[in-house]
């Protein structure tokens, strides 16, 4: 073989393996590679006004292991009223959440190491595919916990920021 064919076959090989990371970078950005993330604990969460009245409850799935974590919602169809995933981390720092695979909108709800909440944010339910599968909205915001839940359930049931959560892990 002489080397012009060598350095063809050479960019040819090149060119395919570089097609395969693109092509794998897009399929797990957007959410179709399986990840396993094992079984969930749950955890039954108040929220009260820090007086002791109550304002809502919330059974939670702990996204504990960081494919539980990634994961997130993703691909859940929806979520009853009283559900939601709390996400638990070690200290208090600024998180950042996206709504990756997601068909409805989601109160994303940061907590500090004591247990009140310090911001809300309602992120809307992607508008097409494109936004579904490869643009994501993300917001940030601190705490050492974040509970989601479905959009509108923080109005609907008069939580707001400097409102406590019992029951964290």
């Amino acid at each position: 073989m002489n080397r012009k064919r060598a350095r063809r076959y050479g960019l040819f090989a090149v060119a395919v393996a570089v097609g395969i990371l693109v092509l794998y970078l897009v399929v797990s950005h957007a959410g179709l590679l399986p990840v396993s993330t094992g079984s969930y604990e749950q955890r039954t969460l108040t929220v009260t006004d820090c007086a002791g009245d109550e304002r809502a409850t919330v059974t939670a799935d702990v996204a504990a292991s960081s494919a539980q974590q990634y994961v997130g919602l993703s691909r859940t169809d929806s979520l009853a009223p009283d559900e939601g995933m709390l996400f638990p981390y070690d200290e208090v720092a600024s998180r950042e959440f996206e709504m990756r695979n997601m068909a409805f909108g989601l109160d994303i709800v940061y907590i500090g190491s004591n247990g009140e909440i310090t911001e809300i944010t309602t992120m809307d339910a992607p508008s097409g595919p494109l936004e579904y599968y490869l643009t994501y909205d993300s917001t940030t915001g601190v705490g050492q916990y974040v509970l989601e839940v479905v959009s509108g359930w923080s109005e609907a049931n008069g939580v707001s920021p400097g409102d406590c959560v019992t029951g964290l892990p």
